[in-house]
């Protein structure tokens, strides 16, 4: 992890997916007191990351060419940390992801719905 001073560290880094959030991913960041920091965003976001810049905001994600191999994560606008993932890890991690999200909406899919139906009625004035 490089910090917005280019100072950097070396600290432990955790891509965790959840079926009950199955649109997002979550970078789990360990720093040295043991204390984690998370960052949740769209897992989309990190596939397309592996190909091309992407994202807009606090969040960007774009390919680390070789020798590194790995995509780099930009947290916070203007950047207050950037982050490097192996491309191959990340790569794998996506994969499991898109094998997983279609059985995984589906779970959630009836939530959606009655989130969307809540939402449209207190816009229409109902």
């Amino acid at each position: 992890m490089v910090l917005a001073e280019d100072e950097g560290a070396v600290v432990p880094a955790e891509l965790v997916y959840r079926p009950d959030d199955c649109l997002a991913v979550r970078l789990v960041l360990v720093g040295p007191d043991g204390m984690e920091v998370t960052w949740t965003f769209a897992w989309e976001l990190l596939a397309l990351g592996l190909m091309y810049p992407a994202g807009d905001g606090d969040i960007t994600v774009r390919p680390v060419p070789d020798p590194l191999a790995g995509v780099e994560v930009a947290l916070g606008s203007p950047s207050v940390a950037r982050v490097w993932l192996p491309a191959s890890n990340t790569a794998g991690f996506i994969r499991r992801v898109r094998r997983r999200v279609g059985r995984d909406v589906g779970g959630i899919a009836p939530a959606l719905d009655q989130e969307l139906a809540a939402i449209t009625s207190e816009a229409s004035g109902a």
